[in-house]
């Protein structure tokens, strides 16, 4: 059982011959008393049985048994001596050395019937580290892919300005002749490049809230709509928009003025 949130957890008096008990998650708390306290009523299982009638003892934090993204889910955890089944799992709690502990327990179990086949000896930690492997995976591909994506970024920008730049020789070149200073010349590069990122903001932060869901699903724990993740990718794609534009601009502001006019 996980938390134990209110009530009590199985003790010495709940016997085979005793009012069977259950202790129940917070979801099946809500979902089958969502009114008052549902410690002392009693629910039954699927067959309506009457030896299937449990008292609720108490209510347990809700649990994620497969994986990290998983809903919270209908649980009712029963007393093994008032209602006995194959054991699937075994759970120790220890300190010390896991391979010590682990081949003690697995000593214990021979010693009692050696032939029960005991298998996946694990940690809590390792069973955790596990179902989020793929959520790993989808994190690192997408870090990729989004350094990809700002690298061709800014050579798209340094290449589109450089061409502009070229292409506006001879006017930059009259610009200046007629008294145009260069951090006049620099400052008109830098404007257009501070345009085109102003525009790729404005439609890339309203698709990434609309696609807020998605990058929800796909990460435990991530929410798309993040204001801080939201900003500090703004200010990079800023960075390094003005990095990739200085250069065109600084060489804009270098040109000989009798040299832009000759040139074709």
């Amino acid at each position: 059982m996980g938390a134990l949130l209110a009530g009590r957890t199985f003790g010495p008096q709940d016997t085979a011959t005793s009012q069977r008990v259950a202790g129940i998650s917070e979801h099946t708390a809500k979902t089958l008393f969502p009114p008052g306290n549902p410690i002392g009523r009693h629910f039954g299982l699927a067959d309506n049985k009457p030896e299937h009638d449990f008292e609720v003892i108490g209510i347990v934090k809700d649990a994620k048994f497969y994986h990290l993204q998983e809903k919270p889910k209908y649980i009712n955890y029963l007393s093994y001596v008032q209602r006995p089944w194959a054991f699937g799992d075994l759970e120790v709690r220890y300190t010390g050395d896991f391979g010590a502990i682990a081949a003690a327990v697995q000593r214990t179990i021979h010693d009692i019937d050696h032939n029960l086949p005991i298998s996946n000896v694990t940690t809590l930690d390792e069973q955790v580290a596990r179902s989020y492997t793929d959520q790993r995976i989808v994190a690192q591909l997408s870090t990729f892919f989004g350094l990809l994506a700002v690298f061709l970024s800014a050579i798209g920008i340094y290449g589109l300005m450089s061409y502009v730049v070229s292409r506006r020789t001879n006017e930059i070149g009259i610009r200046m002749a007629l008294g145009a200073n260069r951090m006049h010349v620099r400052w008109r590069v830098m404007r257009e490049v501070l345009l085109l990122v102003a525009i790729g903001v404005l439609i890339g932060v309203p698709t990434a809230l609309l696609s807020s869901r998605l990058v929800a699903s796909m990460l435990f724990d991530l929410h798309g709509n993040d204001p801080f993740s939201l900003m500090a990718a703004v200010f990079v794609v800023l960075l390094i928009a003005a990095l990739a534009g200085y250069l065109p601009a600084q060489r804009a502001s270098r040109v000989d003025p009798m040299v832009a006019l000759r040139y074709e």
